[in-house]
């Protein structure tokens, strides 16, 4: 059984099931984690080995990925003593989220998209809240999924509506990014590209 599936029909295997919030998300499968087995998967797998992720590529964010680091570990450091204690997930899901939007975007996700007034003083970034938003929708359940009878329960029960409304406010904050590198006025010049630049670059 395990040769049929894995060699034999891996091909069938290959690709991810196909979930309502990662369609949705995902612009239909049209990035390479979600995509399904397909030359438009291979070109994407293609692209992304020799232009993002090849060592050299890696190598050039070293600055960037050392410089985030510290100051995680100064945020870190300012717990100390404190009776709250420090939320070690909340921290380590901002390092991630500013990371990536560092290389991507090259610029810090908590600043460049506002903030959101969460009570008692508390403020957090706009775009942390949608990416909080969208791993909880990506994971959620959905009765379309399983019971297409039953689709009309997500629409009950307000998934479907957060789901649209998270996937409009991303799609603002990534049009944004892409008008700005196409301008090419309102970010800085650096000695290596973001992914953005290299994506932009590959598709003229």
């Amino acid at each position: 059984m395990a040769k049929h599936v894995m060699k034999t029909h891996d091909l069938k295997f290959a690709s991810r099931p196909s979930f309502l919030g990662l369609r949705k998300l995902s612009y239909n499968g049209l990035d390479l984690g979600f995509a399904p087995y397909s030359p438009y998967w291979r070109e994407m797998k293609k692209l992304c080995v020799l232009h993002l992720f090849s060592s050299q590529r890696v190598k050039s964010f070293r600055s960037i990925r050392e410089n985030e680091v510290a100051l995680l570990i100064q945020k870190l450091s300012q717990y100390d003593g404190d009776e709250k204690g420090v939320n070690l997930s909340e921290a380590m899901m901002s390092f991630t989220n500013t990371l990536i939007c560092k290389i991507a975007f090259g610029k810090k996700y908590d600043f460049d998209y506002g903030e959101v007034e969460l009570g008692s003083g508390v403020r957090k970034s706009r775009l942390h809240l949608l990416l909080n938003e969208a791993q909880a929708l990506l994971s959620e359940f959905y009765f379309s999924d399983h019971f297409p009878l039953l689709g009309w329960v997500d629409r009950v029960r307000g998934t479907l509506w957060r789901l649209e409304k998270t996937f409009m406010e991303l799609d603002l904050i990534y049009q944004k990014v892409i008008d700005d590198h196409m301008e090419n006025s309102a970010w800085p010049k650096t000695k290596e590209h973001e992914v953005v630049d290299t994506l932009i670059s590959s598709c003229k």
